[in-house]
């Protein structure tokens, strides 16, 4: 399908060009061809969401979160900042979304929540899993992952923040500042061919992720990258996503929960996973839904683990 849109994208720019109107001369070929070049490069690759030019945010003010450029900010953080992680619902059957309910009660002191991705692909499960989450006084960060379908996401937290959800795109929140502690956002997979959605899905580029590690190894405090991907431990994950630059932390998606822990700006990263919120059996194993919550003190951070317990 896509190389059909493709060769009609294509054929109708060089008919454009040839027939259409212009000044006495020869036909603008090389602006037709460019036009065709983009639209076929936007046909075979997904959105790609972890570039350094993303679109800004507009500006909201939230408590004491308030948006800018790229970047939600936290004004005057008086106390450890808390943030809260979920992932991989898998869309919104009743018994996740009740097991998101029971976890959102175990999310209450966070001062932020960020779904690394998997929440669902279509606008009903996204709305529902999301909306489960979302709070009027509190933001929801909403990172894509490899279910999330870009317009249906977008639609999503479209009609999230209509009914006052203070909910904003993770495409789009690249990066997240409380006190000291800079926490940059890699939202999307590696692979084009893992994405549900296809070229409708979101893709992140290694060029991308090592730009994001480099300037996130030059801010002050803890550094947190969040990803809805795993970075590569032993055989499995990605290898783009290892940080090759100081960073304190990697909280992502796809993997199982980890255990607690804590640490200090030292460089030498640590990989946290708030493991599945889906409440459905999977194979091999079927675990209870998880979360996890963050908490950065000043150059020091801590991981706490949460067990959804019906």
């Amino acid at each position: 399908m896509a190389k059909g849109r493709l060769a009609r994208a294509v054929a109708s720019a060089l008919l454009v060009a040839c027939h259409g109107h212009h000044a006495p001369g020869p036909p603008p070929l090389g602006k037709a061809l460019a036009a065709a070049l983009a639209a076929a490069d936007h046909a075979r690759v997904p959105w790609r969401c972890a570039a350094a030019d993303t679109p800004a945010l507009a500006p909201v003010t939230v408590g004491r979160w308030a948006t800018a450029e790229r970047t939600l900010s936290l004004g005057d953080p008086k106390r450890d900042v808390t943030i809260g992680v979920v992932a991989d619902a898998g869309g919104n059957a009743p018994a996740t979304l009740a097991a998101l309910a029971r976890l959102r009660s175990k999310l209450a002191a966070a001062d932020l929540v960020v779904t690394l991705g998997g929440m669902g692909t279509t606008e009903p499960e996204l709305e529902a899993t999301l909306g489960t989450l979302a709070d009027k006084t509190r933001p929801l960060v909403v990172l894509p992952g490899d279910l999330e379908d870009e317009h249906a996401q977008r639609a999503a937290v479209a009609t999230l923040a209509s009914k006052g959800n203070a909910v904003f795109d993770g495409r789009l929140a690249r990066w997240i500042t409380a006190g000291d502690a800079t926490l940059a956002t890699i939202p999307g997979t590696g692979a084009s061919e893992r994405l549900v959605a296809g070229a409708d899905g979101c893709a992140w580029r290694a060029s991308d992720v090592a730009t994001v590690y480099k300037q996130l190894a030059d801010r002050p405090g803890v550094r947190i990258a969040l990803l809805a991907e795993a970075p590569r431990e032993g055989q499995s994950g990605e290898l783009a996503l290892v940080p090759a630059t100081p960073v304190d932390v990697v909280v992502h998606g796809a993997a199982p929960l980890s255990p607690a822990r804590q640490g200090t700006r030292d460089g030498k990263y640590q990989s946290l996973s708030p493991g599945t919120v889906d409440a459905l059996p999977r194979l091999p194993e079927t675990h209870a839904p998880s979360a996890g919550l963050l908490v950065i003190h000043g150059t020091t951070w801590s991981w706490k683990p949460l067990v959804d317990e019906k």
